[in-house]
């Protein structure tokens, strides 16, 4: 994946932006679309899931607001679905999800604890992570880090800055990392595969051409 450009966290925003500006979409389509990726993705890689039990750990924010929005794809595929969000979420487009889960999902339940199941998926912090996990948050990334199922992170593994590729805590250690929309420098570091486990750069409509374009403007600053 060397070959891809990537996008620092600040340059990725700012291409996020300009794509929702051109195409006249909102936040909240994103993450649908973001959601829709990550799920047949999983289910590509690990699926079918009849018969197992997928545990999600979400953030209150826009990672988390991904997570909850694959957990609604991937409900028709699989037994059963926790997630796990251990605050209050901090954005209306996640409250609105959470939403949809009570109203047409029986088979996801949201808990603030916790959980063991067959597959675990990383969406407790993303790019925008600038400080160290503490507490509960800290307490999951290490549970999520002793059990022995499998681990998809989305975009980046929680705890560790995209940008820097060094960790902010004890990070998550997945076996799949799924990079949203474009590659950040994390994925590009020569530890990689050791830091994200396998990457696979989900295509969220972004343009190559806009990635580029805020690949080469980050070149000159």
């Amino acid at each position: 994946m060397n070959h891809f450009p990537a996008l620092s966290k600040e340059s990725a925003r700012l291409c996020e932006s300009d794509y929702l500006h051109m195409t006249g979409l909102n936040e909240k389509s994103l993450i649908e679309l973001t959601g829709l990726a990550c799920a047949k993705e999983i289910l590509n890689y690990y699926g079918p899931f009849y018969t197992d039990h997928i545990v999600i750990y979400a953030g209150p924010g826009k990672n988390g607001g991904d997570g909850v929005s694959t957990a609604l794809f991937l409900a028709p595929y699989t037994k059963k679905i926790s997630i796990c969000m251990p605050v209050n979420p901090s954005q209306d487009i996640l409250k609105i999800n959470i939403s949809n889960v009570h109203n047409f999902y029986p088979n996801i339940e949201i808990t603030d604890c916790p959980v063991t199941g067959d597959i675990y998926i990383d969406a407790l912090f993303g790019i925008g992570l600038s400080r160290k996990p503490e507490g509960i948050f800290e307490q999951l990334i290490k549970s999520m880090n002793e059990q022995p199922n499998p681990v998809i992170s989305i975009d980046i593994p929680s705890g560790m800055d995209a940008n820097t590729s060094l960790s902010l805590v004890e990070a998550v250690s997945p076996n799949l990392t799924l990079a949203i929309g474009c590659l950040k420098p994390i994925h590009q570091h020569v530890k990689a595969e050791m830091i994200c486990g396998e990457i696979i750069c989900l295509d969220v409509g972004f343009p190559n051409q806009l990635i580029e374009k805020y690949a080469e403007i980050q070149k000159v600053a």
